[in-house]
């Protein structure tokens, strides 16, 4: 009798905690994810349901959390379930590890630099071939600041940010507002309102866009600026990451960490301009155009995580964490490519799940649990991918909004899931 009463006093407490989540600034979303989990395994033991002594769970008492608990079912392990998989040893962060990938990625870009007469002297085509190779290991020295972000650089906060700094700021990428942007991505990975660092488009807002603005993503070119100036500095879709007073900051802590950290670069800027002799022709030629292709190569590995036709997006009340992760696309570019850019292709979703506690030297120990778990369900998503750049321009020609808006599943137009 026991094993019943203590049902509503659960749901009760649940219903309380997680409407006082709903208001907080700042939410912990596994937090968030394992409470609403819980939640709706107490309603669907109980809710609506005369127990002995003629009491009866109580109905949901707020919206929101109303919401979640008649969302659709889904097939899905819970994220405990994928937690325990995991090895604790992939959640050790080692931080003369992690420097021994920051200093070996500045020794290749120091490297490619002292032999671009090399390339050189193949003509344009060599100069083309230099600037493939400084973006994507400009990608794979982002990748270690991204880990920094995170904080799965070291244990230690401080060096995290030291070291995040010393990684972004040459690529002029402001590290405290970038790290405040991709966060949120994290927490509400495919959730149509909060995953800002996505600007997914409804139906009704691509048809009311003019020719430009519908057509831009599908030109071939439009990489190269969609990283920066467009979202670090103009600050499409969430806020500009140089401006302070942008809508991606609230607090004057928060500016005076964007004012810092947009020095940095500014700093760095400087710096290659006098490395340059002060010639712009020579600053755009090595340092700007190696940035822009930079630019590019991280817009062809996040538009490929979380792109593809038989992708899902959920509103509020349907989303939940797991849900969200598992929309997450592994990718295996081959080549070696995967490894030279710490595996962010390849081990996304393992580090999805877990971003602020698995670096990304243990991402594919990390990847082979999970997928263990996700397959039987189905919805572990990876893709043998070395036509990536091929695909990657096909998918935007053809992914153009999603449907569905007010039914809770959003997709893509004229695309169906895969079974």
């Amino acid at each position: 009798m026991k094993s019943v009463f203590w049902k509503p006093r659960l749901f009760r407490f649940a219903t309380k905690e997680l409407t006082s989540l709903q208001g907080a600034a700042e939410v912990h979303s596994l937090h968030h994810t394992i409470l609403v989990d819980s939640l709706l395994k107490i309603s669907g033991g109980c809710r609506k349901m005369e127990v002995a002594g003629g009491a009866t769970c109580p109905a949901t008492t707020t919206t929101t959390t109303e919401a979640m608990v008649q969302r659709p079912k889904r097939d899905l392990p819970s994220f405990e379930e994928i937690r325990r998989a995991v090895p604790s040893s992939c959640f050790e962060r080692l931080l003369f590890k992690s420097l021994f990938y920051l200093a070996l990625d500045f020794v290749i870009l120091y490297s490619l630099y002292k032999f671009v007469g090399v390339f050189e002297s193949f003509g344009i085509f060599g100069l083309f071939i230099w600037y493939c190779l400084m973006g994507m290991f400009g990608s794979s020295l982002f990748v270690i600041g991204h880990d920094c972000g995170h904080g799965t650089f070291s244990e230690y906060t401080w060096v995290n940010d030291l070291f995040g700094h010393i990684a972004h700021a040459p690529l002029l990428a402001p590290y405290w507002p970038w790290q405040r942007s991709h966060r949120q991505h994290h927490q509400y990975t495919s959730h149509i309102d909060n995953d800002m660092g996505h600007p997914w488009v409804l139906e009704k807002d691509f048809m009311t866009r003019g020719w430009i603005m519908r057509n831009f993503s599908k030109i071939p070119l439009s990489g190269f600026v969609r990283w920066s100036p467009i979202y670090t500095m103009v600050g499409l879709p969430d806020g500009s990451h140089f401006w302070p007073y942008s809508k991606l900051f609230n607090t004057s802590r928060e500016r005076v960490k964007c004012i810092l950290s947009g020095l940095a670069c500014v700093f760095c800027a400087m710096m290659a301009f006098t490395i340059c002799n002060n010639s712009w022709f020579t600053f755009i030629k090595y340092y700007y155009i190696p940035l822009l292709f930079q630019g590019y190569w991280l817009v062809i590995i996040t538009y490929l995580q979380h792109n593809d036709y038989s992708i899902e997006v959920y509103e509020q009340g349907y989303w939940s964490y797991v849900m969200g992760q598992v929309q997450t696309i592994d990718r295996v570019y081959g080549f070696g490519i995967d490894r030279l850019l710490h595996h962010i292709t390849d081990g996304h979703v393992a580090h999805h799940f877990f971003f602020t506690k698995i670096p990304h030297y243990h991402l594919m120990e990390a990847t082979a649990a999970i997928k263990k778990v996700l397959e039987p369900y189905k919805v572990y998503r990876c893709k043998s991918n070395t036509d990536f750049l091929l695909d990657y321009l096909t998918l935007n020609i053809k992914l153009e909004y999603l449907i569905g808006r007010g039914t809770g599943i959003l997709t893509y137009a004229g695309q169906q899931k895969d079974e």
